[in-house]
């Protein structure tokens, strides 16, 4: 059985070649210890003035977690495609086995260890639609309180009002505070496709560990490609 080494690293090297994934460094903690794993990689390279993701996956096993170690220069729309490829790879082949989970990789400063977010069930939707068009009149979301994020590469919108990165937190936990316990909440993800992917896990790691048992957080996550500044 597998066991993935805990460092501190600002990047991973693959293989004899050396290449490197420069992962996210966030100070958010997450998984840390992942046994039975193997992992993918999503190299940056620019080809022709475009940014491209490189991917390799050729020592995936399918009944084993996998860690995606992806380069966090990459723009969303340059990996997510590959994203749900892989996801439905990983979890619909013939040697799939079920409890066998997905998981991003970055460096966390607080503990000074790899860690890990667990994104195992989400469905990238990426047919350019918000939350809010998505779950209007939509009887499953008819009993939450609903939180609508929309995070592009200079603001953050929380339910309509504009704030910024350094604030986010913040302004985040003290709205989800206001909220009564008659019900439960539920917050909806909207990323800009131009979105770094660095960005994206800053963000996803901070409302992983600032939700409570009451809020919950939409398995389908909008990828979408006009902005809003």
């Amino acid at each position: 059985m597998k066991k993935i080494l805990l460092l501190f690293l600002p990047f991973l090297v693959f293989g004899c070649a050396k290449k490197e994934v420069k992962i996210p460094t966030l100070a958010e903690k997450g998984v840390q210890e992942i046994q039975n794993h193997s992992q993918v990689w999503m190299f940056f390279e620019v080809k022709n003035n475009d940014t491209i993701a490189n991917v390799n996956r050729k020592n995936t096993i399918s009944t084993t977690h996998w860690i995606y170690n992806i380069d966090k220069r990459l723009p969303l729309k340059t990996i997510i495609p590959d994203i749900i490829r892989l996801q439905d790879k990983h979890a619909n082949s013939m040697h799939s086995e079920k409890g066998m989970l997905d998981y991003f990789s970055y460096s966390d400063t607080i503990s000074k260890r790899l860690s890990f977010l667990e994104f195992d069930g989400v469905t990238f939707k990426i047919d350019g639609f918000l939350s809010s068009k998505y779950t209007e009149n939509n009887a499953d979301y008819i009993n939450y309180h609903n939180v609508h994020l929309v995070f592009n590469q200079n603001s953050v919108w929380i339910n309509g009002a504009k704030t910024d990165r350094l604030n986010f937190k913040n302004e985040l936990s003290a709205l989800l505070k206001l909220y009564d316990e008659d019900k439960q909440t539920m917050l909806h993800l909207n990323f800009n496709r131009n979105l770094l992917y660095g960005d994206y896990l800053f963000y996803r790691t901070i409302i992983e560990n600032i939700i409570g048992e009451k809020i919950l957080i939409n398995q389908i996550e909008f990828i979408y490609n006009k902005n809003k500044d």
